[in-house]
């Protein structure tokens, strides 16, 4: 120990001798959001190609990594729609794969509509072409989001809050009969 103390200083080796007289024998029990913490710094630390081998054996394993690159968003993805729900900060790109891969058997998806309105207009759109009566889970659809519902269904602006002259009239010409459903 002597020779620790003169080679890295004396507050290293008092640091040491605490560590060493402080009963480190037996390891702390860690609260649940510790674990979370030390799970998410684990992950995140791991190369993209780590990352991407973690995610493919379990794939809400991305929940735990901070900023994950497209590849292991892809990744996830690719295993399980679900992931979206887990992914830190999804890219434009992987919003709209994951609208394309939960809606693509037909399905309506809880977690979609939960974060439907956090999602990029591109992704929106790609959403209500699918399936037009999830633009009611967005409060305030833009302008081509409305419009792009409309066409595939004119029957949703009535779903609509607030919609536009244009998606109305969009709506009309399509079928005559939504008219009477404007406000």
């Amino acid at each position: 120990m002597a020779h620790l103390i003169m080679k890295y200083g004396l507050s290293i080796g008092i640091g040491l001798l605490l560590l060493l007289n402080s009963g480190c024998s037996s390891p702390k029990q860690l609260s649940f959001s510790e674990k979370l913490q030390q799970q998410k710094i684990y992950y995140s630390s791991l190369s993209e190609e780590e990352q991407i081998k973690a995610v493919k054996e379990q794939w809400w394993r991305i929940g735990f990594i901070k900023n994950p690159t497209y590849r292991v968003q892809k990744t996830a993805l690719d295993i399980s729609p679900h992931a979206i729900e887990d992914i830190d900060h999804p890219t434009k790109e992987i919003q709209i794969l994951a609208v394309r891969k939960i809606m693509k058997d037909g399905s309506f998806n809880t977690a979609l509509t939960k974060l439907i309105n956090s999602f990029s207009e591109e992704a929106q759109i790609e959403a209500v072409k699918h399936n037009p009566q999830i633009i009611q889970y967005i409060p305030y659809p833009s302008p081509k989001v409305q419009l792009a519902a409309v066409k595939v269904n004119p029957f949703v602006v009535k779903n609509i809050i607030n919609a536009t002259d244009e998606a109305k009239q969009e709506a009309v010409k399509l079928n005559p009969r939504v008219a009477k459903f404007l406000r």
